[in-house]
């Protein structure tokens, strides 16, 4: 009851996935992440300890085929599961279990691949690679999210509603530059994936600079005055001076 897609950036090294589900909390469990090295796609009965093997297995630069070769010798149950990697050439590669009793599938293009299960059609994922190979010098969380729409809007899941729905992007310095998450929703969680996307992706430099450079991230000034204000109140000058130390930080508006 889950589809998903890993994706590839050529010119940045960045691979991402973008994965929804009728199931709660789909993002903590099926994608992992290497940056410059691969990505690893675990779902169907899901356990994340193939996809934490598959994503070693990548980051030491094993193709695809080779790494899902050997996660599927790795567990005596491989045949509940729907496996995908995606190599540091761009290289898929999946597996897809016979106890499976749904419709299921994978499309694969340049640099992607989509998989998918208890769909609605077997086209699902097809969609979802025309979709992120549409535009290949737009963002990859912009080709990866369009492909999760792609797949929602060509029928998705046989059953719904979408509960929960993730956006995972690496980045350098072992950064990730987006690890968004839909954990519950009420009615569409690719939708609301989308909405926390566009929101998010204006603060994605503040947000990365917060941690790199902090030095040069300013204060904001209403919480500064606040915590200050607060401080004063509860007659807390000598364990926080703030106020005295005013000078020590760089404030905006």
């Amino acid at each position: 009851m889950t589809f998903s897609i890993i994706g590839r950036c050529e010119r940045t090294g960045a691979y991402g996935a973008a994965i929804t589900t009728s199931d709660l909390a789909v993002g903590s469990r099926c994608v992992r992440l290497a940056h410059g090295r691969g990505a690893m796609l675990s779902q169907h009965r899901t356990d994340s300890r193939l996809g934490d093997l598959g994503i070693a297995m990548l980051a030491d630069g094993e193709s695809a085929d080779r790494v899902v070769a050997k996660v599927c010798s790795s567990t005596a149950d491989i045949e509940w599961r729907q496996i995908g990697a995606l190599d540091s050439e761009g290289r898929a590669a999946f597996y897809h279990g016979r106890r499976m009793y749904s419709i299921y599938a994978h499309a694969a293009g340049r640099n992607c691949l989509a998989l998918g299960n208890i769909l609605d059609n077997p086209d699902v994922p097809q969609r979802m690679v025309e979709a992120f190979t549409g535009d290949p010098a737009a963002p990859l969380a912009d080709r990866l999210t369009a492909a999760l729409e792609a797949g929602r809007d060509a029928g998705g899941e046989i059953l719904g509603p979408l509960r929960s729905a993730a956006l995972k992007v690496s980045g350098d310095y072992k950064i990730d530059t987006y690890d968004l998450r839909i954990d519950i929703s009420g009615s569409d969680a690719v939708a609301d994936l989308r909405a926390l996307y566009e929101a998010y992706k204006d603060r994605e430099d503040t947000i990365r600079n917060v941690a790199l450079r902090p030095d040069t991230m300013p204060v904001m000034r209403s919480l500064f005055d606040a915590s200050i204000a607060r401080i004063e109140e509860l007659g807390l000058q000598d364990r926080f001076p703030t106020a005295r130390n005013r000078d020590s930080w760089t404030l905006r508006d």
